[in-house]
């Protein structure tokens, strides 16, 4: 575990400076009280990490480029694996020796263990109450035609079925279940991307228990983790810097995010101030993975798409990314959050691990 590597030197450096780099500084330093001499990112010649730029300084902890790290410095890259396939033979490439990659698992273990200390963000706990019975579990793993091929895909369980999103404008057919049946909003897929897909198993399936993963990353749920005491498992949240609302806007642009706060205050006056300050928040729930109960997922899904699709009628004129860009993906995700955020008293959430394939 990374802890315990820390715990052998006197400094250490994070490779990379969004919400993986982010969360690890947070929880190493909570739990060891260590802080990193720096965070460092690829250099200027095309090796840059994150082409969206990243920020100058992470709460007064510098961001440097990576020649500036002495090569025997122990480095822990803390970005997603899918990235982790260029950047560690990069950093090895460069005579860097000392380094320790921050897997999905070893992230897993690590924030869970923080989040247990600061009494956040529960993870489940598999020895702890009995299940519902026998109940109607259905995973659906969202994929598009324009999917890139992965280098190891697992074998699906029974309660996991394929669905294809955006089927409406697709040429190919890559999995038996597809959005553009039924009640299905399949042709707007290119602004809603997996969401399309979110909102066709909303309308058109009856199951007790969805769930919500995609063809690179799966929620590591199983039927046995349906517990009479809990509405709904999700991913730990991530942490952004300074807020989400920064993370939000390295995808898109400030027009889009008036647009989706004069939504909410139009649509939901009383909670606004409350949803102000989640968006203005550290934490973010991301990739709209999500398991959870029939009456939950009805009610999450009811929320979600009056307020996209108020953005698309009321604001799709002059925010014209709306509807010719993914931008609605994006605020899907930020929605994802908000809703399961905002409900942390009310639903009982609970944590598992989740699986990224490269």
């Amino acid at each position: 575990m990374l802890i315990d590597e820390i715990k052998k030197y006197n400094a250490y450096v994070i490779y990379g400076a969004q919400v993986v780099a982010v969360g690890t500084r947070e929880a190493v330093k909570y739990l060891t009280g260590k802080e990193p001499k720096c965070f460092a990112v690829g250099n200027s010649s095309g090796n840059s990490t994150y082409p969206m730029g990243n920020p100058e300084s992470i709460d007064g902890i510098k961001v440097v480029p990576i020649e500036d790290v002495l090569k025997d410095t122990f480095i822990v890259v803390a970005v997603t694996e899918l990235i982790q396939k260029e950047v560690l033979p990069f950093l090895e490439s460069q005579g860097y020796k000392n380094v320790f990659p921050m897997t999905q698992h070893e992230e897993f273990l690590l924030m869970s263990e923080y989040y247990k200390q600061i009494g956040k963000f529960p993870v489940i706990d598999n020895a702890a109450t009995a299940t519902d019975g026998t109940q109607d579990l259905a995973i659906y793993e969202v994929k598009n035609d324009r999917d890139k091929a992965l280098d190891f895909h697992p074998e699906l369980f029974s309660y996991e079925k394929t669905i294809q999103a955006g089927a409406a404008l697709a040429d190919v057919s890559i999995a038996d279940i597809h959005d553009d049946t039924g009640i299905n909003i399949s042709k707007k897929n290119r602004m809603y991307c997996e969401m399309s897909a979110v909102y066709w198993i909303w309308k058109n399936t009856d199951h007790d228990w969805i769930g919500i993963e995609h063809y690179r990353r799966h929620l590591l749920v199983k039927p046995e983790m349906l517990k009479c005491d809990i509405d709904v498992i999700m991913p730990l949240p991530r942490i952004c810097y300074p807020h989400e609302m920064a993370q939000f806007l390295r995808f898109t642009t400030e027009d889009v995010m008036n647009a989706l706060f004069k939504a909410l205050e139009a649509l939901h006056p009383e909670e606004y101030e409350n949803y102000k300050s989640i968006l203005f928040g550290k934490y973010q729930y991301t990739y709209d993975m999500v398991c959870a109960r029939r009456y939950v997922f009805d009610n999450y899904c009811r929320w979600f798409f009056e307020i996209t699709e108020y953005m698309e009628r009321e604001f799709g004129s002059s925010v014209p990314e709306l509807l010719n860009t993914r931008a609605l993906s994006y605020v899907a995700e930020v929605l994802t959050n908000l809703y399961f955020m905002s409900h942390q008293k009310d639903l009982r959430i609970r944590h598992v691990e989740m699986a990224i394939y490269t």
